[in-house]
């Protein structure tokens, strides 16, 4: 770039318009040192009209060459500051972004480490609701069998939850459990909880009612409650083959009866029948005295099975030879002549 000596000649006398001033500026600025050519000593005389002596005019001279030069490098200086100040500006908007966008990116991963949920398998539930006169056979997943009482409720998980067996009673019902000693079977009802391994039992919990009813027929059971109300004390019974427990829920009382011996003894009794692991051959021989019916069966059939419980004298002869015969897997079929069991 390159400018002329006319037109440094009126920037010297302060004569430029804005235009030409800063044309003369940027030249002055691209250049290191003034040009002793461009601004000599005897170019500075002429330029005045007036006269003066040696001595002013060096001093002149001088002063605006020193003035020049000094604005030249103020410009450079300006320039390299100004320059280091929007390239430090640059690389701390930069380095703030970039801290910004690690943080961004951290939180981001952590909010969804938190949000993600785990993977559930739902759980469905099944509930059964006997609206029948007579009772329902209902067999669960693990292989257990219930029957259910006319207008009782029983709701059970499909499958079982993480292997837990666990069932829900509202009423009654007749259970026969499968034996898995490492997966205990708890039938809940009432706030009362009933835990077994392999036995058969029956529980009576009406929803009108303030008795609950455990009657174990045959194995071990452990009955709880697990009511968490204010008041109510803690109870924790293991009922033997026999035993009945009754829990009374306005009195918040249990009682345990324990019956250990044949109740009735002859024919013509109306007592209850009680039978603690008594052969199905006494017992059959039993229940055609009192119900004074036929029960035919072959005697090979029934070897090593016994029975143990309570058969209320209300009870129906068909009924009771249902749930002796559902017990012991076993056939009964009704004839003219009476009943028949067979394997």
């Amino acid at each position: 770039m390159s400018v002329s000596e006319a037109l440094l000649d009126k920037y010297f006398k302060g004569q430029c318009s804005p235009e030409e001033k800063l044309q003369v500026l940027n030249y002055l600025n691209a250049i290191d040192d003034l040009p002793d050519h461009l601004l000599s000593q005897t170019e500075w005389e002429e330029t005045n009209d007036a006269q003066l002596d040696e001595l002013k005019s060096v001093e002149m001279f001088s002063a605006v060459k020193k003035e020049t030069i000094a604005k030249v490098y103020l410009l450079k200086w300006i320039k390299i500051v100004s320059a280091a100040a929007i390239l430090l500006a640059v690389l701390s908007i930069g380095l703030f972004n970039l801290n910004w966008s690690q943080r961004d990116s951290k939180i981001t991963l952590a909010s969804n480490k938190v949000s993600t949920p785990e993977k559930t398998n739902p759980i469905n539930w099944k509930s059964v609701v006997n609206y029948t006169d007579h009772q329902q056979l209902v067999i669960l997943p693990d292989g257990s069998t219930v029957k259910i009482f006319p207008g009782a409720e029983l709701r059970y998980a499909i499958p079982f939850v993480k292997n837990k067996r666990e069932v829900f009673l509202n009423g009654k019902s007749f259970f026969e459990i499968s034996k898995d000693t490492n997966h205990p079977f708890v039938v809940y009802a009432k706030g009362i909880a009933t835990t077994a391994l392999g036995t058969s039992f029956t529980i009576t919990a009406l929803e009108k009612s303030k008795f609950i009813k455990v009657e174990l027929h045959t194995g071990k059971v452990l009955v709880k409650n697990i009511d968490t109300v204010l008041n109510i004390s803690a109870f924790s019974e293991v009922l033997l083959p026999g035993k009945e427990l009754v829990y009374n829920s306005m009195l918040n009382r249990i009682s345990v009866s324990d019956h250990k011996t044949l109740l009735a003894k002859d024919k013509n009794s109306s007592r209850d029948l009680n039978f603690q692991q008594a052969s199905l051959v006494d017992v059959f021989d039993q229940l055609e005295k009192h119900y004074k019916v036929k029960i035919i069966y072959d005697r090979a059939d029934l070897v090593e099975m016994s029975f143990t419980g309570i058969i209320k004298s209300t009870q129906s002869i068909d009924t009771i030879l249902e749930e002796i015969a559902e017990l012991n897997k076993l056939n009964q079929i009704k004839t003219a002549e009476g009943f028949l069991i067979r394997k």
